[in-house]
């Protein structure tokens, strides 16, 4: 750095720090990957009453997945909520879904806008859905 340019005047604005709220698994998050795992971050699963299952309901028309909470023992239907990883997030087997279906995932997608409608429905739109881009190693010289 030129000598210059170490004195001069600058207008610094400071980054905030992360309230918790607003970091990758602190939203509505979910994913579907190509085996037919549907991943469920806890605030997603917490804000559906954090059930013990699923049901999982399709929408031909629309092309929108729905996840309906449900009991593992009431329900004939349901597809169990298996924990994921450290931070409470879920993973419902979906696969059985994606093939009654022919739904074809060929990536992980992410459903940026899911949300919750007046039934207690969780919505993935699949035409919102974008591709889970993985980073490539950086590579040293």
């Amino acid at each position: 750095m030129k000598l210059d340019r170490l004195n001069m005047r600058r207008n610094w604005e400071e980054c905030p720090k992360e309230s918790g709220n607003d970091a990758r698994w602190g939203v509505m998050y979910a994913t579907l990957n190509r085996e037919g795992h549907i991943r469920l971050s806890r605030v997603t699963h917490e804000a559906m009453g954090a059930p013990d299952s699923y049901l999982l309901l399709y929408d031909p028309d629309n092309e929108m997945i729905g996840l309906k909470p449900a009991r593992l023992a009431v329900h004939r239907n349901a597809y169990r909520a298996i924990d994921r990883g450290n931070y409470g997030g879920k993973r419902v087997n979906a696969y059985r879904l994606c093939r009654e279906f022919s739904i074809d995932i060929s990536e992980t997608m992410r459903f940026h806008r899911c949300g919750i409608d007046k039934t207690g429905v969780l919505i993935l739109d699949l035409n919102d859905a974008q591709p889970v881009r993985k980073k490539k190693a950086l590579t040293k010289f």
